[in-house]
């Protein structure tokens, strides 16, 4: 069922690309830059029982590219940081004296290039090599407060570089027009990095207390003391991406279009850990999944309310189960299955 969803969101890939329009890209520099905000905030002094309590949230993000093509060449660049935090209640907490302490509702950074020369004469297919990275740039302790309240002494269980995943390949570019590529390369190095050894030590285990043979974060385990910081792969590489621009009106002398869609689909292979046996589970293809989709609505001049997604899968990342019983929302298990995110905002966009 897996594969027959894949394939499915492949070929939607491949039918855009299809029916796009066919035009010559455009040479020079396309630079762009978006920032989001989302507060929430309540105040009560006094407040009746049950009334509830004070609560502030921050959120947003923030998105920047900058694309450049002339003759033969071409370089796509793109960078962003995803941040929200929140705090619930005022005052001190009950087991101490501290203050209630803020904590994070996302934290996703990520940073993007690939170089590409085309190799025939319509432009459309590229030699090209790409490096991506993704990581989270705050720290979390248990609880994922921004600071060790829950746990006193302890040691944060994510900070920057801890994980941290740096992916470098080389390959082919298909380029039919401005609004969709696909890539792909037989030839990718994945690096997943969990640098501080007080995180990389943090065993993976499932619901009966089983080892995955993984930390948490995916760096390989064996033991509190044999553990390695660095989880390396060697396989192949799909990215297919789409953009577009519809319902188009006009805004003074210049023409604006009301919905702007982007989405991407990254699907990574290992050679080297292809079939991966789990006790439970049995056999998995080990294939990585990484679909994003963003949808913008033009208010007024750049305005924009956005919805962004996010469909993560590792087979080496085990991820808290989701559930309606368990507290805040996750059963404290380890599994490994898909991760969805999504983020709605206000935000404001320019080209320059």
């Amino acid at each position: 069922m897996k594969r027959i969803s894949l394939l499915f969101v492949l070929l939607t890939f491949l039918a855009t690309a299809t029916f796009a329009q066919d035009e010559e890209p455009k040479e020079g520099w396309d630079t762009g830059l978006g920032i989001g905000l989302d507060l929430t905030q309540l105040l009560q002094i006094n407040p009746r029982v049950g009334a509830g309590e004070n609560k502030i949230a921050l959120g947003g993000a923030v998105g920047i590219f900058a694309n450049w093509k002339k003759g033969r060449h071409a370089w796509d660049n793109s960078a962003s940081w995803k941040i929200g935090v929140q705090k619930l209640g005022s005052g001190i907490i009950v087991s101490g004296g501290d203050k209630i302490p803020w904590q994070k509702s996302i934290d996703e950074l990520r940073f993007d290039t690939k170089y590409g020369y085309a190799i025939t004469e319509d432009k459309k297919w590229y030699a090209a090599t790409e490096l991506s990275f993704l990581s989270q740039l705050l720290k979390a302790y248990q609880g994922n407060f921004m600071s060790d309240i829950a746990a006193p002494g302890s040691d944060p269980i994510a900070k920057f570089m801890n994980p941290g995943i740096i992916t470098y390949s080389v390959g082919l570019d298909w380029k039919p027009n401005d609004n969709f590529s696909l890539y792909y390369s037989p030839i990718a190095m994945k690096f997943l990095i969990v640098s501080d050894d007080d995180i990389a030590d943090d065993q993976a285990t499932d619901a009966d207390g089983n080892g995955l043979g993984t930390s948490v974060h995916g760096n390989p385990w064996r033991s509190a003391t044999d553990f390695d910081n660095v989880n390396f792969q060697f396989g192949s590489l799909l990215k297919a991406q789409y953009q577009n621009k519809f319902w188009s009106f006009q805004d003074g002398d210049k023409e604006a279009h009301r919905i702007i869609f982007k989405t991407y689909l990254t699907l990574y292979y290992d050679y080297l850990q292809g079939q991966k046996k789990d006790e439970i589970v049995g056999y998995k293809n080990h294939v990585d999944v990484d679909w994003g989709t963003e949808t913008s609505l033009n208010i007024f001049k750049g305005l924009q309310i956005v919805l962004t997604t996010n469909l993560f899968y590792d087979w080496d990342v085990a991820v808290q189960e989701s559930s309606r019983d368990g507290v805040r929302g996750v059963t404290g298990n380890l599994v490994r299955r898909p991760s969805f995110t999504e983020q709605l905002l206000i935000k404001y966009g320019i080209n320059f």
